[in-house]
């Protein structure tokens, strides 16, 4: 579907393009009684999001957005907002985001009387391109590589409990009108540790390694986000690590830009800080 064939579907007006990704296209638009929605159209390169408007759907609007309808590869969400938590990290500090996105996570880990989606993703499948790989993606970093897979498979053998998962918690992807009432967006749909949910938190702002590689501000980050799911620290930190290996090597794999590359790299630093962290001593 195309975005014609949505506003005639959903009687879409003042359509203004917002992004445009390889996996997707979004667009603001209002419907006839004047409600401001979200139009989001997954290309081919991003079916596999389809198991996020599974997640979105079970979730009815508890900490993420509110998925109004669905068609093929289309769906009209509720506009939450344009203020990023990136945005508000940037003017209110590192302390004031974390406590923003501990909430929300609390939110999304919040039972639900529905029964979990069977189209979603399981951590197991969604850790293949890390797990499964005949050789480390990045030969200079190849013994953190070689660890982080050897933990991922350790991680995913004993998760528990098990639950659906946002899978792609970060700072662009939770957002707001006006700072109070936070939601989360694009979720990735999969089902497996939460613990998982906080990984990909470590590594955002993008670009920004001098942020993302600090111990103090990482071990922070572990100490709420551990609270808050109720695990040890030591497992936040595991999953943040093998989250950063897995992504290094989508990014290395299939890379759409230079800033990919640059990405890669930053997750790598970052899975060697924490690697150095859980374990004093370094070996191969």
């Amino acid at each position: 579907m195309d975005i014609n064939a949505a506003a005639d579907l959903w009687h879409l007006e003042e359509i203004a393009p917002v992004a445009d990704t390889p996996g997707r296209l979004v667009y603001r638009a209002r419907t006839p009684d004047g409600r401001s929605v979200v139009a989001k159209l997954l290309k081919p390169r991003g079916m596999e999001e389809l198991a996020g408007m599974d997640y979105l759907a079970w979730r009815h609007g508890h900490g993420a957005v509110s998925l109004i309808a669905r068609r093929d590869n289309a769906c009209l969400l509720e506009d939450a907002g344009l203020l990023t938590l990136e945005d508000f990290r940037t003017s209110h500090g590192e302390a004031a985001a974390t406590e923003v996105f501990a909430k929300v996570l609390a939110e999304l880990h919040a039972p639900s009387p529905h029964s979990p989606p069977p189209g979603l993703t399981p951590l197991a499948r969604h850790f293949r391109g890390l797990t499964e790989r005949a050789a480390p993606a990045h030969p200079d970093h190849a013994c953190d590589l070689v660890w982080a897979a050897a933990l991922a498979r350790d991680l995913l053998a004993s998760q528990k409990p098990v639950i659906p998962l946002h899978g792609d918690l970060h700072h662009e992807n939770i957002i707001s009108k006006e700072g109070t009432i936070w939601r989360a967006i694009d979720p990735h749909g999969l089902i497996g540790d939460p613990a998982y949910d906080a990984a990909n938190f470590f590594g955002n702002p993008l670009g920004r390694p001098d942020i993302t590689c600090d111990t103090d501000r990482i071990l922070a980050i572990a100490l709420v986000t551990a609270q808050v799911i109720g695990c040890s620290e030591s497992k936040i930190l595991q999953y943040a690590a093998c989250h950063a290996a897995l992504s290094a090597s989508w990014s290395i794999d299939d890379p759409v830009s230079e800033e990919d590359v640059k990405d890669a790299q930053d997750r790598l630093d970052f899975l060697k800080v924490v690697r150095d962290l859980l374990s004093s001593e370094v070996t191969c």
